[in-house]
């Protein structure tokens, strides 16, 4: 299982996706996002390990909707993991996606991109921070203090880590 992707891999991906995220309001920049979201996640993709959702496991408070019954049923407790360098549930990923799916880069970003989208069609949000609040806790009226900060920290992460310079490959 890949759990490591360099800044470089994770900046060129974000470059070549952002046009295919949203809807998204005019003054967000789809590339940013997605860069600013792996930062949160993943630092910047230096950490993609699967982290395991105990509320998505057998027992927990997802764990009976039939779409995580089902993954839970075929995959055990690798069902309730976030994957890649967005950390991804398995459940919100597009369908047929399975654990191994994320080992690759780009197929990893197009899950996360899957789940975002989603996310945005249906909360509409109008800033960075609300697509924060979205993305780490539910919903765009979260007041969870946690989840408040996540939304600071990604709007940070949007407003001012550069991402490395784009390669050769991708600029000829």
């Amino acid at each position: 299982m890949v759990t490591k992707f360099s800044r470089q891999e994770i900046a060129d991906v974000c470059r070549k996706l952002g046009g295919t995220v949203g809807p998204l309001p005019s003054h967000i920049e789809g590339w940013q996002l997605l860069w600013a979201i792996t930062g949160n996640e993943s630092s910047f993709g230096a950490d993609c390990t699967p982290r395991h959702e105990p509320a998505y496991d057998v027992g927990g408070e997802y764990s009976r909707d039939p779409s995580q019954a089902h993954l839970l049923a075929l995959y055990g407790p690798a069902a309730a993991c976030s994957y890649g360098p967005m950390q991804v549930m398995l459940v919100n990923a597009p369908p047929c996606t399975t654990p191994e799916s994320f080992d690759d880069l780009e197929t990893a970003m197009r899950a996360g991109i899957y789940a975002l989208n989603r996310m945005l069609q249906r909360f509409q949000p109008q800033s960075v921070a609300q697509v924060g609040f979205c993305w780490n806790g539910g919903h765009i009226a979260n007041l969870n203090p946690e989840v408040q900060a996540y939304g600071l920290r990604l709007t940070k992460k949007y407003l001012s880590t550069a991402m490395p310079p784009a390669t050769q490959a991708e600029v000829a």
